[in-house]
């Protein structure tokens, strides 16, 4: 306390320090700062608070403030390259060849002269080659590759192989967007024929191995989508492709593969439904019939029995902004993100192409300037300062 009553500043660099110079002051300015790439480096506007934004222990107190990492973009398979385009606005917009990956063209990269991008998740890319009893999981934000050595019951038949790609850590404060130093584990699933049950492989980087293969309990009659799967709670889906009211779930606690029951949408494609996390942390559906926008969630009883209701309608017209009464076509869901939990929607009026985010919980939009014109793009969330890998 001063002699007249007033309040000194008191902070790491000692008595009277101005508010801009106070450490413990700016370092709560600065974790509360947007979680977009521009963001630190812009505030950076002297030593002390650069030394601050990248002093050892800040990054995770940033990332456990913000906790949803932002969208920065998507990823999608491009002719021989596995190109990234940003969704953000300058200054943050990140330029396409900063996670970008060109394969097949080197010798390190000749299993991948056909290949195929499975999957997106906690800061890694999923990709498998066609031919070759192969995998490449490529980090994007520190450019760290590592090759799989497929399953060995599974290298004749990679060409219909699903899987995705997720961080194990088991760390409770753990944030995903920060997991370059975290282990990974692989999933793939796949179908033979018609005539046989579904299987799994789960694959761990700590142990190097590949587990046991597990199978659905009967024959699956359908094939996996190549839609991206959705990751709820410690379990997998994924679209089949000829079933009408079914789903595969892989359950990674108890590694049990097996085939759910979903909704039958009659009259709706398979391109305006999107298995998402619901608003309780259950499996949901989004569903996409113009101008209706739907959010179902199956609810399970203590019996074990489902169901699926409706949790939410809206108009997409009070969502995205477009006048109602404009004439559409080509609408879909491009893309899911359970780390943001946003969806990508692509809708064509008036010879014109519109791209939205919408954000969930908050069904607020954001209109993008890209043009979607497939159904399978693969949402790339993280934590990115400019400049910076963190470990």
């Amino acid at each position: 306390m001063s002699g007249d009553g007033g309040v000194e500043m008191t902070g790491r660099r000692g008595l009277s320090a101005a508010p801009t110079e106070d450490e413990d002051l700016v370092g709560e300015i600065l974790v509360r700062l947007s979680p977009l790439p521009s963001s630190l480096p812009r505030a950076s506007v002297s030593k002390l608070w650069k030394r601050i934004a990248t002093a050892p222990g800040f990054h995770r107190r940033f990332l456990a403030h913000h906790r949803k990492p932002p969208i920065l973009g998507i990823f999608e398979k491009c002719g021989g390259e596995l190109v990234f385009t940003s969704v953000l606005d300058p200054p943050d917009r990140i330029p396409r060849e900063r996670f970008s990956l060109r394969l097949g063209r080197e010798k390190l990269y000749e299993a991948f002269d056909s290949w195929n991008l499975l999957g997106c998740r906690h800061g890694r890319v999923l990709i498998t080659s066609s031919y070759e009893p192969v995998l490449l999981v490529f980090d994007a934000i520190s450019g760290d590759r590592h090759y799989v050595s497929a399953p060995p019951d599974l290298s004749h038949c990679m060409c219909n192989v699903r899987g995705a790609v997720l961080c194990c850590a088991d760390d409770q404060d753990h944030v995903h967007g920060d997991c370059h130093s975290s282990p990974f584990k692989v999933v793939l699933v796949g179908t033979r024929s018609h005539e046989e049950p579904a299987m799994a492989w789960v694959y761990s980087s700590e142990t190097e191995i590949w587990g046991h293969p597990v199978s659905t309990a009967e024959p699956c009659t359908s094939r996996v989508s190549r839609f991206p799967c959705t990751l709820i709670g410690s379990a997998l889906y994924w679209w089949l492709n000829e079933s009408q009211d079914g789903m595969l779930e892989f359950d990674l606690d108890n590694h049990r593969l097996a085939v759910v029951k979903k909704p039958t949408f009659a009259g709706i494609g398979s391109n305006c439904i999107r298995i998402i996390r619901a608003e309780g942390g259950g499996v949901g559906m989004a569903v996409l019939s113009y101008p209706n926008f739907q959010l179902w969630d199956r609810k399970v009883s203590s019996d074990g029995v489902s169901t699926w209701v409706v949790q939410k309608t809206v108009n997409m017209h009070e969502i995205i902004g477009l006048p109602s009464g404009v004439e559409t076509r080509n609408e879909g869901i491009v893309g899911y993100s359970e780390e943001a939990d946003a969806v990508f929607i692509s809708v064509s009026s008036n010879k014109k192409h519109h791209a939205f985010i919408v954000h969930l919980e908050s069904m607020h939009s954001r209109k993008l300037n890209q043009r979607f014109l497939e159904h399978s793009y693969h949402p790339f969330a993280n934590f990115y300062t400019p400049g910076t890998v963190e470990a």
